[in-house]
């Protein structure tokens, strides 16, 4: 048998992609004959709160219960089945201890990485910090195999020693859209028409994207914005123009614009903090449903898939968000419509999935 792993009773607002990349998994496995292994897990404390002892009491409480909703629900699994776990869970469990449980039952495990806390949550987030790195040096050498985001994540498991056989690289993750636009990519995407911005996170834009509010981001380009938690006090102006809210699944085919922006962090001078310094190693979903809109991206020189962006014509790079007008007019039209048909193979690949399915197909032949 073959399953995959989900965490239930899970909060969260739809309005949000926060479980757009997951589910979008889910659906794909689905499609390969994976049956779910749903399992019941409780909050496990805020990556934010302060080290207490009562925040470590709840915590520790919440993981002992998760940990034993994963041991029950796992006792399905036999000799030579697949597992196929997204990593990081959403809620802390004991993960290494259930790997080892699970291979000891002869089981395969294939991971799936999301998310490397340990390169992520900053000093505010030290006992989340502190777990993730446990997680991240420990449980993942229990996969069988891992499914990293790109070349950049995966030098970074290789210097920690990690089995480089046990290592896919998908290049890209998948954002499945079932609807066709009513625009060609030629009549929505103008290389003289305002940049994109686009909040396609659980996280608010004024958290990974609080550049915009600054008064000082004023690069000489317009900006059309997308998505929710936008505070339009702050950019309803000559620069900027609020586009509203749409669902994950419905956005790319909204957005309208010259190139879609991929940029984190509160400075204009590079992308730091958190989350701009997390673009390093990550794949973002940004990226993925930009190329799902099938519009070319102005992405960070410093992000992981800045040279995938480069080799493959997809868009340009940018060292500052001072670069952006430059960097634009730089750009010829007859190079701006070579952008949007050297994107549209993937448009088309992301959208069905091809990048995860090539990745699972090549886990599996290596166990």
């Amino acid at each position: 048998m073959r399953y995959y792993v989900y965490e239930s009773n899970l909060s969260g607002d739809e309005w949000h992609t926060k479980d757009k990349c997951r589910s979008d998994i889910r659906k794909l496995l689905t499609q390969r004959g994976y049956e779910p292994i749903g399992i019941p897990v409780s909050e496990s404390g805020n990556e934010k709160e302060k080290d207490t002892m009562m925040d470590l009491a709840k915590k520790g409480l919440s993981t002992g219960k998760n940990f034993k909703s994963w041991m029950d629900y796992l006792k399905k699994v036999r000799r030579n089945d697949i597992v196929v776990i997204q990593y990081p869970p959403y809620q802390k469990t004991l993960l290494a201890n259930i790997l080892v449980f699970l291979k000891m039952k002869g089981a395969f495990v294939i991971g799936l990485i999301q998310d490397l806390g340990s390169y992520r949550h900053n000093d505010e987030g030290k006992m989340i910090k502190s777990w993730s790195t446990v997680e991240d040096a420990y449980a993942l050498s229990f996969f069988n195999q891992v499914i990293v985001n790109n070349v950049k994540m995966r030098k970074i498991l290789l210097a920690s020693e990690f089995n480089e056989k046990k290592l896919v690289n998908i290049r890209l993750f998948d954002y499945l859209i079932n609807e066709e636009p009513d625009k060609t990519p030629e009549e929505r995407f103008f290389k003289d028409a305002p940049i994109v911005i686009a909040a396609e996170s659980h996280h608010k834009l004024n958290e990974k994207g609080y550049y915009i509010y600054s008064a000082q981001c004023d690069p000489g380009v317009k900006f059309n914005i997308y998505g929710p938690d936008v505070d339009e006090r702050y950019i309803n102006n000559l620069t900027y123009e609020y586009k509203g809210a749409f669902l994950p699944e419905k956005i790319p085919n909204e957005i309208e614009g010259s190139f879609g922006l991929v940029w984190e962090g509160n400075s204009l001078e590079t992308c730091e903090g958190e989350w701009g310094e997390y673009l390093r190693i990550n794949n973002p979903n940004k990226v993925s449903m930009y190329i799902a809109a099938g519009i070319p991206l102005i992405i960070w020189s410093g992000a992981a898939l800045a040279d995938f962006v480069r080799k493959y014509g997809l868009g340009i790079t940018v060292d500052s968000i001072y670069g952006l007008k430059s960097a634009v007019e730089n750009v010829t039209d007859a190079e701006y419509a070579r952008m949007l048909e050297n994107i549209r193979p993937f448009t088309k690949a992301v959208k069905s999935g091809a990048f995860f399915t090539k990745a699972i197909e090549r886990a599996e032949l290596r166990l």
